[in-house]
């Protein structure tokens, strides 16, 4: 940020502290009972939430409002948002306690106690009753609370956007490691970790990783997901990653990262300790490996739409990756021992014939993959509330990039290669691209439009409608849209519809492969 934009946000953010230690003083002693600790010792956090919605942000990044759940909040008369409150607790550094039983609910944040109970808008502070004059209801195992009035008891500054339909809370918390930023930047970060040399684990740094990862290696022998730009030379916070931020997942190639970072670790090394992180990581992989052969989003114990088969961000194709150069053996994995090996080589036969059943079919013809698929039927299903059950265009091209990497690959899979690049050269869209149109009136300053052009090389839409074959796109409200123009803005600029990933793979590696092919003699008749 520019040296002339600091000083002024700076004071805004004092001037907010200020503000928030004058009301405190200015409340009733009975909606006190803490004091606003001082400014060096607080930091300021921000929520909001948006009707039709099922997520809040907190300063900016988005979280799910119930894990997997496509919640919504509501509004109550007089415009008072309703909501369950557990996740968003949870991440402010709380704790949250609900008891089907009773259908009450408990929480916990900086000093501060609430609890309630579902029919009564008679609540307790503290130990001390307060009015939240909106009955809780109990839904679905989550008890559901008016956000302004439950978070104004927790010191909180409450707003609502009518023109955006978005209430949004000023929380000033005690500093804690349950709310602290992880470590960022660097010279090796979350996405670059598994990119190093060989050389680098001969490294101090290296050893340095490799520590930073067994650090924060969950019980369960898997990993949870971290956001790209952490810094990996320094310890993870684990004491943030709370709720499902904490769970062990294939989302982001997360837990088969750690696996190769451990497995160059031990071969450089021959230090046990990575040997024995790394068995507890492949372990959970193969525990978590359904009898149908996929793997879900999240494991052990997922909720909604992360108990899916997961295509999404290359997560099948990951692991089988790994499942496939344990299997043969490639270098790096020569010191896995005979057992886990013969595992690996029967997860990765299991994970092909998965492939081969839930290749899609469109006017009589195999196409592509869907992003995730029902764990028992196998159905197309929907991710996020805007991911409908569709053809991905873009998940489908490293699910040929596996199928194409084997080394003897059988007549089925030959096939399903050759059916899949004929389908993404069909699902190209000729002379049209994406560009950004600069536009100060809107929120964000800009838009995404499509336009035609006829010296446009085409692109490819990111989702294919499962009957039509035509693209497919949709906002949080899950309703199928044919037009880009036609989406909510928030989703038009904020997620890719588009992809390219299918160029190089029709243009070079598919031609490639098929002359490998044809050289073996192998080429399909």
């Amino acid at each position: 940020m520019p040296a002339r934009l600091r000083r002024p946000l700076a004071l805004s953010a004092l001037a907010l502290l200020c503000a928030a230690c004058a009301v405190q003083q200015e409340r009733p002693p009975a909606a006190a009972s803490t004091s606003v600790p001082g400014a060096a010792q607080s930091q300021l956090v921000s929520i909001a939430l948006i009707m039709g919605e099922p997520n809040f942000s907190m300063d900016g990044g988005y979280q799910e409002l119930e894990e997997g759940q496509y919640t919504q909040p509501e509004l109550k008369p007089g415009k008072k948002m309703f909501a369950p409150i557990q996740d968003i607790i949870g991440l402010l550094g709380g704790e949250a306690q609900l008891d089907a039983a009773s259908h009450s609910g408990r929480y916990s944040l900086a000093g501060i106690s609430l609890s309630a109970h579902a029919g009564e808008t008679r609540a307790e502070r503290n130990g001390s009753p307060v009015d939240l004059g909106i009955a809780p209801e109990w839904r679905n195992g989550s008890l559901w609370l008016p956000l302004e009035t439950t978070f104004s008891l927790f010191g909180a500054f409450p707003k609502w956007d009518e023109a955006r339909q978005r209430f949004s809370a000023t929380f000033i918390l005690p500093a804690s490691s349950k709310i602290s930023q992880q470590a960022s930047g660097g010279k090796i970060t979350e996405a670059s970790m598994t990119e190093q040399s060989a050389a680098f684990y001969n490294s101090a740094e290296g050893r340095q990783l490799a520590d930073v990862v067994l650090g924060y290696q969950n019980a369960d022998g898997g990993w949870p997901k971290l956001e790209r730009t952490v810094n990996m030379l320094v310890p993870v916070n684990t004491a943030a990653l709370t709720g499902w931020r904490g769970k062990s997942t294939i989302d982001n190639d997360s837990t088969m990262k750690q696996i190769k970072v451990l497995a160059r670790a031990f071969s450089a090394f021959g230090d046990e300790k990575y040997r024995a992180g790394f068995n507890r990581g492949l372990d959970y992989i193969f525990a978590a490996q359904l009898a149908n052969g996929g793997w879900q989003q999240f494991w052990p114990d997922p909720v909604g739409y992360k108990k899916r088969i997961t295509f999404n961000d290359d997560a099948m194709a990951n692991v089988l990756e790994v499942m496939r150069d344990i299997a043969q053996p490639t270098a790096e994995f020569r010191f896995v021992d005979t057992a886990r090996r013969t595992r690996a080589q029967d997860a990765l036969r299991r994970g092909i014939d998965l492939i081969l059943k839930t290749q899609l079919v469109v006017g009589g013809k195999k196409a592509g993959w869907c992003a995730q698929y029902d764990e028992n039927t196998l159905a197309p299903a929907m991710g996020r509330s805007y991911e409908l059950p569709s053809i991905s265009g873009g998940e489908s091209v490293n699910v040929l990039r596996f199928l194409m990497s084997l080394e003897q690959p059988s007549p089925a899979v030959v096939r399903a290669v050759q059916d899949g690049a004929n389908w993404l050269k069909a699902a190209r869209l000729p002379g049209q691209k994406r560009i950004k149109r600069e536009d100060r009136t809107l929120e964000m300053g800009f838009d995404y439009v499509l336009v035609k052009d006829p010296a446009a090389p085409g692109t490819w839409a990111r989702f294919y409608d499962l009957d039509s074959g035509k693209p497919l796109f949709s906002s949080r409200d899950s309703v199928k849209r044919s037009d880009f123009a036609e989406i909510a803005y928030e989703r038009r600029v904020k997620y890719n519809w588009f992809t390219e990933l299918p160029r190089a793979l029709l243009e070079q590696e598919y031609p490639a492969w098929q002359k490998h092919r044809a050289a073996q003699g192998r080429g399909r008749q």
